[in-house]
């Protein structure tokens, strides 16, 4: 049985897996991406680094795939722009691993449709041939399966979801990511004297905001309602464009969905019509944190 390295690049973490020909996860291993970052000042003398390790480790692997969250040539060789690891813009990718490492095959794609590629595969629930997929992480992405296949769109960077306008001033990235749900802790802890287990940290992570709301902190859960909010106005945006009726969500994030599902069915609700919304599923992805590793794999494979 074939086996193959997929690569998940994240704003927090770049997670390593080493995945069979069926989709299972054998290994998997995660490197801060600041200190990936950090080894050189730049990140693809530290990926590099990286990618050493994990080939000494497991000798017989010739293909790797490679999850990138930003944006991608339509060749889907060189990256554009990456928001959250600015020092990786306008790199050509493919290129350089392979000047690095001959023998090797390389593969990228734009991490949220490497997940959504995952899913689509190797999911535990059959998904439908049509379908959009929404990961909550670091930053905010899409991707859509339309028809048994990635859509890309005209230029090759469609569903950038998380880069569209919610306020005048904010995207939904910039409200629903990791920085949106600090940044929503910290302007209520301004705003009210409630009792909240934040108000004594000197530095609040969204970690710290997690572990708060399953504790029942009243301020950690208004914040996740507020994130059901705007996450309700995106899928209905989203199955507007699209006009599917099955969203995946993804990403680390995702593991507090019990905190705002109500309000993102509710937001849902209010704007879209109950002949839609009746048949509208809204499901977790059901690999969890693990589907961007296989579907990076996955681009190695012959599917």
């Amino acid at each position: 049985m074939e086996k193959f390295i997929g690569v998940d690049i994240g704003g927090t973490n770049v997670k390593f897996g080493v995945v069979s020909s069926d989709g299972v996860l054998l290994s998997k291993k995660k490197y801060p991406t600041a200190e990936v970052v950090a080894k050189t000042g730049k990140f693809i003398d530290g990926f590099i680094a990286c990618i050493k390790e994990q080939l000494s480790e497991n000798k017989d692997i010739t293909k790797i795939g490679v999850g990138v969250p930003g944006l991608l040539s339509k060749d889907r060789t060189t990256t554009k722009i990456l928001r959250n690891i600015p020092s990786l813009n306008e790199t050509n990718l493919v290129k350089t691993l392979c000047k690095a490492f001959p023998k090797i095959q390389f593969s990228v794609e734009n991490d949220a449709n490497a997940a959504a590629l995952g899913e689509f595969y190797f999911s535990a629930d059959k998904l439908p041939r049509n379908f959009a997929m929404i990961t909550l992480g670091t930053g905010i992405g899409g991707a859509a399966i339309i028809d048994g296949k990635i859509f890309l769109g005209g230029n090759g960077n469609g569903m950038e979801i998380g880069h569209m306008v919610r306020t005048s001033s904010k995207t939904f990235e910039d409200l629903m990511g990791k920085r949106g749900i600090v940044g929503g802790a910290e302007s209520l802890l301004k705003k009210t004297d409630e009792k909240s287990r934040l108000r004594d940290l000197k530095v609040i992570t969204a970690k710290d905001v997690e572990k708060a709301a399953k504790k029942g902190d009243a301020i950690a859960l208004k914040v996740y309602a507020k994130l059901g909010k705007y996450l309700g106005e995106n899928i209905v945006s989203v199955v507007r464009v699209l006009d599917v009726d099955t969203i995946v969500l993804g990403g680390g994030v995702v593991g507090t969905f019990k905190f705002f599902e109500d309000k993102m069915r509710k937001s849902v609700a209010e704007f879209l019509p109950s002949e839609i919304v009746k048949d509208l599923k809204v499901i977790p992805a059901s690999m969890a944190n693990e589907a961007g590793i296989v579907g990076a794999a996955s681009l190695c494979m012959n599917l």
